[in-house]
């Protein structure tokens, strides 16, 4: 009788998370693929032509002519790229920072920390498009006294100007960044919830500081969490229509045939995908050159 096939721990563990991704990887296969392919097709294609009986398009031409027509025709959608490559790159680490905070501060052991905890993930449930939209309409994603100059002039005479700038653009869109960062808040205080508690107190019988417990315990343990958060950030964040430029651009030459169309709206798309890429990629490498030291 043969024995039963032993396998490794790591090895189950992999087998497990592709069970639980195979859902996902059969749907994208069977539904994704080929639109996904199809988009690049129209991306790298000269021009399309819509047939008017089967409703189907047929492309011209393969090369990079919609990129040509993007930095030679369209100066003024260059400069909405740059605002977006420029926003996210700066929304992505604040969106992170508080939501370690706020974890770490809902983490304590204080009364009434389920209703805070709830408080925090209530805008994941409300989170849309229509409703940001609506938020943004009416100021509600601001804060007054920032928008009017009030808090901006104080904040100018206690820092540098390049400083005082980026606390100012942190503070006028501090709504926002706490409506952003209730899963990442979530996946956080996961990851605190499954740190032994009795390593912070051998720590502390050493004579460890809470300081030194954050960066030798809290944040190594974290690290992993923080390539979950960088991503989920960035993809949110570039799909919120009210607030990038760049989805709204390719909605517009998306419907406009007759000066873009399809090709040019494609390429705009994988554009996207491309600065998503390259954003996760950058802060994803920004942790794992911090996290060698703790190593």
């Amino acid at each position: 009788m043969k024995k039963p096939l032993k396998l490794k721990n790591k090895t189950k563990k992999a087998l497990y998370g592709y069970l639980f991704t195979l859902p996902w990887i059969i749907g994208f296969f069977v539904f994704g693929l080929y639109p996904l392919m199809r988009s690049l097709r129209f991306a790298l294609s000269q021009s399309e032509q819509l047939n008017a009986v089967t409703r189907t398009f047929t492309v011209k031409g393969f090369g990079f002519y919609q990129i040509i027509k993007l930095f030679t025709d369209n100066p003024d959608h260059l400069k909405t790229i740059g605002s977006f490559v420029l926003d996210i790159l700066e929304v992505v680490p604040i969106v992170l920072v508080f939501a370690l905070i706020l974890a770490l501060l809902l983490n304590q052991n204080i009364k009434g920390r389920g209703v805070f905890r709830s408080i925090f993930f209530l805008p994941v449930v409300l989170l849309s498009g229509a409703m940001l939209g609506y938020f943004s309409s009416y100021n509600l994603l601001t804060v007054p006294s920032i928008t009017n100059g009030a808090l901006a002039e104080v904040i100018d005479n206690f820092f540098p100007g390049f400083l005082s700038e980026m606390i100012v653009e942190i503070f006028s869109r501090i709504v926002l960044i706490l409506w952003l960062s209730g899963v990442q808040i979530l996946i956080f205080m996961a990851g605190l919830s499954k740190i032994d508690k009795g390593v912070y107190e051998a720590a502390k019988v050493d004579g460890a500081s809470g300081w030194d417990c954050f960066w030798k315990i809290t944040f190594p343990a974290l690290i992993p969490l923080m390539y979950i958060n960088i991503i989920y950030t960035t993809v949110i964040y570039s799909n919120l229509g009210n607030f990038n430029p760049l989805v709204n651009l390719i909605s517009s030459t998306q419907t406009n045939a007759v000066q873009y169309g399809r090709g040019y709206a494609s390429m705009l798309s994988w554009l996207l995908f491309f600065i998503d890429i390259v954003t996760i990629g950058l802060y994803s490498l920004i942790i794992k050159l911090s996290s060698t030291r703790y190593e």
